[in-house]
């Protein structure tokens, strides 16, 4: 059995929680979104993806959760921030903050995630929100970029859209 398959479900969503925590203090680059404007850039990044109920409905946003803890355990900028809390996972008194939704947990996560590959910037015009997604280093190839929207699209609805 895995680490993340020995995590019942509250310690898998305060896992998420201090994870989230954790990236966000490492990252002075990283922009604070609201909840909805955190579901629109991920809209706007997975386009092709059905998203919706997948925060709203509590078994498909933890099985969202343990593939997003899957991908920050196998990635290799945030792996070292993953390891030491999913081998230690919180107590319920270790957190101060009471424990939110797991599609709220989900989607904090996987946005505080996504800011390390990528700068997300938000631009408001006449009513409409534009995403822009930059690159946080040069691509080493043009599929970086694919790659990480097929990760993001993955870890949301569990189907890899790069496959038929």
């Amino acid at each position: 059995m895995s680490l993340i398959d020995a995590l019942d479900d509250r310690s898998l969503v305060l896992v998420l929680q201090e994870f989230t925590e954790d990236l966000q203090d490492a990252s002075a680059r990283s922009v604070q979104l609201t909840e909805f404007e955190s579901r629109e850039a991920l809209r706007a990044l997975t386009a092709r993806a059905d998203l919706d109920g997948v925060f709203d409905d509590e078994a498909a946003a933890l099985a969202a959760a343990r593939r997003l803890l899957a991908v920050a355990l196998d990635d290799s900028e945030t792996a070292a921030v993953a390891i030491p809390i999913v081998e230690d996972p919180p107590a319920d008194d270790q957190l101060a903050v009471e424990t939110a939704a797991a599609g709220m947990v989900v989607l904090a996560a996987l946005i505080s995630w996504l800011q390390t590959k990528v700068d997300i910037k938000i631009h408001r015009k006449d009513g409409k929100t534009e995403f822009l997604f930059h690159l946080r280093k040069a691509a080493t190839d043009p599929e970086t970029l694919k790659n990480l929207t097929n990760t993001a699209t993955q870890v949301l609805t569990g189907n890899d859209p790069s496959q038929p």
